[in-house]
């Protein structure tokens, strides 16, 4: 019976399939095959991508011995601080766009090193310029919550 067991328990594991991957040159041009397409066939090594996660390299580890959060304050956070996917805040750090829920060191890739900086019950960054039009952020609880801006008229 054991042997049996095992017999079925081998069968039907699955084992992770590993499949080459080869470059050649095909009239000037490099070409990719799951086959070797020719005598200067080269088997290449690809690692995964991994779509999505976080564009800061740190991560969030909750190290309180209690392993509970205080819900007052993560739901006051998670209102100013909503969930941006690291893809979209790519596009819009590219893009010099903010949104609502960046935080400053967002901005600050976005749109650089303000020329002031205002704090109290909201945190005001103020972008200058020189043909007069300014640009200010702000921040409440170390998150975007508003941004606007001064253009004078020409």
């Amino acid at each position: 019976m054991l042997k049996r067991i095992c017999v079925f328990l081998l069968a039907t594991a699955s084992f992770p399939a590993a499949s080459a991957i080869y470059q050649c040159e095909s009239n000037g041009q490099k070409v990719f095959s799951d086959q070797p397409c020719g005598n200067d066939a080269k088997s290449v090594e690809v690692n995964p991508v991994t779509i999505g996660g976080r564009l800061d390299s740190g991560t969030d580890v909750d190290l309180g011995r209690s392993g509970q959060t205080k819900p007052e304050r993560r739901a006051k956070s998670n209102e100013d601080c909503p969930y941006i996917n690291s893809t979209d805040l790519r596009r819009y750090i590219i893009k010099k766009t903010l949104v609502k829920g960046m935080k400053p060191a967002d901005v600050r890739k976005a749109w650089g090193t303000p020329s002031s900086i205002s704090t109290g019950r909201t945190t005001q960054w103020a972008y200058h310029f020189d043909d007069y039009s300014s640009r200010y952020v702000y921040f409440r609880n170390g998150c975007v919550t508003n941004w606007n801006g001064y253009f004078p008229q020409d």
